[in-house]
């Protein structure tokens, strides 16, 4: 096979509840550490929901110099724009190699507009920084690079699918790196109270850190977080000429739509097929799935059967596990998360555990590593996520040779 088109990732940043930066994200993901605490964003004493994963400690003047204006920034702009340096970082990539370049792509996935702004008063900067773009555009501004500006908007599947158009771009030839992921900050009353009218917000107010559960028999709906997730993808020959540590080649992906009969979540089926067959990948060949598994009561059942559909006998072999009972739902940036996760875990052999199921749905019967992580032979991974609208997309890692 030719390395021609071959997508690596080469630097992952990231922000979530559960931790700032690359290292403190796998540290607390590894130890079923959840980042979800009570709401501080806005006062949410009169709600039925209380509770949300909140980037802990985030000022954006510690990390973004005055001139870029991180006040005037939206919240998720100010998160993207922060992992976006850690990616780089990581990646050992220069503002002046970024700037080298004819043109960047810029691929970022968010589910909304900035929430947080559009719910203050209009100012000269509401326009641009209440705008889906504006994360995105960030990012250019920083660099002052000649960035092309794509944003991508599919419920909590954004993220995914725009580290997926990124790899396209590379496999065509169209570009040689692309900066990619999804930033989501939507914690605001309005917001809120719009998932509670749609019952798919958790009321487990009691106990925060255990209120998002994937898989357990208590859990009663996904719990809103916020958070940022950028990869530096690269042409495995361009990393290779650089001599660039990488963490894993994304071998293939495919999205689909819930069917028009079907129960919400039923899309995924097609998804992993889809994704299994663009990347020539039996279902004997995945070693683990990162699940959606967003703690909802009944999309965690739906996910569970359609694993069972694709994988017949061997889904009670695979071990799988949710990341979002220590991340909880951070919208369009859940996908972008589960593939920093996925990237880490290729890289360190290490399964992250699914953090607060210790009572264990019946219908949810699969191996969904409980409360502690455990080290594997890992070489290729399925990822699976879904968002509101019926939009399901999987996608394939392959640990990097």
């Amino acid at each position: 096979m030719s390395y021609l088109g071959r997508v690596v990732i080469s630097g992952v940043g990231i922000l979530a509840a559960n931790g700032k930066g690359r290292d403190e994200f796998w540290r607390t993901l590894l130890a079923g550490a959840s980042g979800i605490g009570p709401i501080t964003l806005f006062d949410a004493d009169d709600l039925p929901c209380r509770v949300a994963g909140e980037v802990p400690d985030f000022n954006p003047c510690d990390h973004l110099d005055s001139t870029m204006r991180p006040k005037r920034m939206a919240r998720s702009a100010q998160l993207a724009v922060v992992a976006a340096q850690e990616a780089l970082q990581d990646a050992r990539i220069s503002p002046a190699e970024l700037r080298s370049q004819e043109t960047l792509p810029v691929v970022l996935g968010v589910c909304t507009s900035s929430m947080d702004v559009l719910g203050k008063s209009p100012s000269p900067f509401t326009s641009s920084a209440s705008l889906p773009n504006a994360a995105a555009s960030a990012i250019g501004y920083l660099y002052d690079i000649q960035a092309k500006l794509i944003t991508v908007s599919n419920a909590c599947v954004s993220g995914l699918d725009a580290i997926a158009l990124a790899s396209s771009m590379i496999r065509a030839g169209d570009a040689d790196i692309v900066l990619a992921g999804g930033a989501d900050a939507s914690i605001t009353r309005y917001v809120i109270e719009t998932m509670l009218r749609c019952k798919k917000c958790s009321t487990m107010n009691d106990e925060p850190d255990r209120s998002s559960c994937p898989f357990d028999k208590r859990r009663d709906r996904g719990v809103m977080a916020e958070g940022a997730g950028i990869v530096v993808l690269e042409n495995l020959d361009r990393a290779r000429a650089r001599g660039a540590a990488t963490y894993a080649e994304v071998l293939g992906y495919n999205g689909c739509a819930d069917p028009l009969e079907g129960e919400e979540g039923t899309g995924m089926l097609r998804a992993m097929q889809g994704a299994m067959v663009n990347s020539a990948t039996q279902a004997e060949s995945i070693d683990f799935i990162s699940a959606h598994g967003p703690s909802d009561s009944e999309m965690d059942i739906v996910e569970t059967q359609m694993i069972k559909e694709v994988f017949q006998d061997r889904a009670y072999e695979v071990p799988i596990s949710s990341i979002k009972g220590v991340t909880g739902c951070p919208m369009g940036a859940g996908g972008a998360h589960q593939v920093i996760a996925g990237a880490l875990t290729l890289k360190h052999q290490m399964l992250p555990p699914t953090a607060n199921l210790e009572l264990p749905d019946e219908h949810c019967d699969l191996d969904y590593i409980p409360l502690t992580p455990r080290f594997a032979d890992v070489s290729r991974m399925l990822i699976n996520a879904h968002g509101i609208g019926r939009g399901n997309a999987s996608m394939i890692l392959k640990k990097a040779s």
